[in-house]
């Protein structure tokens, strides 16, 4: 599905996240979308995938126009959005997160719906227990598993919100591929990401974002002077290294543990000379 984005603005009161931003994405590609932290990706594509209102400017599907105001509006006209941090049910089982947003609500065919999720993991080589808790998946698994959801809604156009933050090695690979395959069938990828190497690894064709503003669109491959001097306006000055003594301490943990609903991080010691 072709997808374009003509002349969106944004603002949040004095900020404008974006300005005058447009955008072409063909039918089978990868688009990234590429720009460092505040430029304005993260607002654009959600005002793509219907969780923010644009102020000004046009959405079009297909040379259609749409209007998208809200996330079940975005998969009404199949547009779906993987975002950094999935939005899952930790609680419920994968069946279940995966059954979310359809129509038919939790009364379905349940043999029927595992068929589906099994075929569909196959396709994509995703390993993913139908009764295991959301709660106890990686995040590579999640994303995972939003990715088999949106794809069984009849989403087009896929929206990957910084995905390569916080996943293996491997689950990055199995995404790409993922990535790679959905392209060749002709559907629409929006890759956002502030890493050159990843956006080098898996586009088509890239559009740097600036302080809200187009910077430019480059075929990919392309160098990373060009890149970085879209993202920024300037090459980048090698990092100062500091000197220090071998035996000096630059940081040391002692006891620290961090905790949330999904994981708990315990770390008695750690010193980095």
């Amino acid at each position: 599905m072709k997808v374009e984005l003509k002349h969106i603005s944004k603002s949040f009161g004095p900020v404008q996240a974006n300005e005058d931003v447009s955008l072409l994405v063909q039918a089978g590609t990868i688009h990234g979308l590429l720009g460092e932290n505040g430029a304005g990706k993260s607002t654009l594509v959600k005002v793509l995938s219907g969780f923010i209102s644009r102020d000004r400017g046009e959405v079009l599907l297909d040379g259609q126009p749409v209007e998208i105001r809200t996330p079940a509006d975005a998969i009404r006209v199949r547009v779906g959005m993987l975002h950094q941090d999935p939005l899952d049910f930790p609680p419920l089982s994968v069946l279940d997160n995966f059954m979310a947003g359809r129509p038919s609500g939790f009364f379905f065919n349940r043999q029927k719906v595992i068929q589906e999720f099994k075929q569909l993991s196959l396709q994509f080589n995703f390993h993913l227990d139908i009764h295991r808790k959301v709660s106890e998946l990686t995040v590579g698994e999640r994303q995972q598993l939003e990715i088999l959801r949106l794809l069984s809604l009849g989403v087009q156009t896929l929206i990957l919100d910084e995905p390569t933050t916080g996943i293996s090695a491997s689950q990055k690979t199995a995404l790409f591929a993922a990535m790679k395959q959905l392209a060749a069938e002709g559907k629409s990828i929006i890759f956002v990401s502030h890493k050159l190497e990843d956006v080098e690894e898996l586009c088509n064709e890239v559009t740097v974002l600036r302080q809200g503003k187009v910077m430019g669109n480059l075929p990919i491959p392309a160098s990373d002077s060009q890149l970085i001097d879209l993202m920024f306006g300037r090459e980048l000055a090698p990092p100062l290294k500091p000197a220090t003594r071998r035996d000096e301490v630059v940081l040391q943990l002692t006891d620290i543990v961090v905790e949330n609903d999904r994981l708990t991080i315990a770390v008695d010691q750690l010193t980095v000379h």
